[in-house]
């Protein structure tokens, strides 16, 4: 059997760019050029293990607002995380599997990082490899500091 990974990627976003992480997260464009591999009939299957409360840039600027950060314009105001594994680790997993194993990475995620700064979590079961997009803002639990630059 060929060795299996868990993946997790982490990318920083400033100001704007965040609403379009948004749209592709939330599927909210009509069509998706960049990636031919989303099959959008298959996507009223994803699902939400944290569901967000609003747009992400508004919800990322609430959090910063009430732990008093201070932020330039080039300040990165929100981290997603791309949690995957290797496809075969997918194969032959029912529904319920793969939400449990999605499940477990929001509970490990959040022994790294403090649940209230979440924004989103979307699990996307439409591509090739199911996946989660883990949204967050990236506020440290040591007196709400802004570490990101």
């Amino acid at each position: 059997m060929k060795a299996q990974h868990a993946i997790l990627r982490f990318t920083k976003y400033k100001g704007p760019t965040v609403s379009r992480i948004e749209a592709h997260n939330e599927r909210t464009k009509e069509t998706y050029a960049s990636n031919p591999n989303i099959k959008t009939e298959l996507s009223k299957h994803n699902f939400h293990p944290v569901i967000p409360n609003g747009k992400y840039r508004d919800i990322s600027n609430r959090i910063i607002r009430e732990a008093g950060c201070r932020v330039r314009k080039d300040s990165v105001t929100t981290v997603e995380v791309l949690i995957t594994a290797s496809p075969e680790f997918f194969e032959k997993k029912s529904r319920k599997e793969i939400r449990e194993f999605f499940s477990y990475a929001v509970e490990f995620m959040k022994s790294k990082q403090n649940p209230k700064t979440y924004i989103s979590a979307v699990v996307h079961v439409d591509e090739k490899t199911p996946h989660m997009h883990l949204c967050f803002v990236p506020i440290t639990s040591d007196a709400g500091r802004c570490p990101c630059r």
